[in-house]
């Protein structure tokens, strides 16, 4: 991604698929939530090893919240209605400090993560890598595409 004056500036991310057994996970980690316009999800910590096999993955890795970017969606009207697009970037930064500009109004931010429980996640991964607990496996099934055959459709309420 490249801002205006032509800098390349980190994406913050994407969609993960993961799988688990809730049974065998601890309820600390799972909560349910609702937002407005998309509807009930569940909200599940996880921590997952970044290995650094070289320089590009460390300065990746190593980017300030101030250089990683995220877009801003609006979930109560564009995302329903199937509008593509966003209403523009803003920094982990600007999300932080409790209050962004959309549009040229201030709308106030809250996080969906907490840094505490993130650390704590953190320290515990460290903790199961450390002692050998923490088991690399192939992947449980791929995700499919369209070379798979596979078409996306969205669902539209009747």
């Amino acid at each position: 991604m490249i801002n205006v004056e032509g800098k390349e500036i980190g994406s913050a991310g994407g969609t993960l698929a993961v799988t688990g057994d809730l049974k065998q996970m601890s309820p600390r980690w799972l909560i349910g939530t609702s937002y407005l316009g998309y509807g009930a999800t569940l909200s599940v910590g996880i921590g997952i090893p970044i290995p650094i096999l070289n320089e590009e993955i460390a300065r990746y890795a190593a980017m300030k919240d101030e250089e990683l970017f995220a877009p801003v969606v609006d979930y109560g009207e564009a995302y329903p209605s199937f509008t593509p697009g966003n209403l523009g970037y803003v920094s982990y930064a600007e999300l932080k400090s409790g209050k962004i500009k959309v549009n040229g109004k201030d709308v106030i931010t809250a996080p969906l993560s907490s840094m505490s429980r993130a650390r704590e996640i953190a320290s515990t991964l460290k903790g199961w890598i450390q002692k050998g607990e923490f088991q690399l496996t192939e992947p449980v099934k791929t995700l499919p595409s369209p070379a798979d055959g596979f078409t996306a459709h969205s669902i539209k309420e009747a």
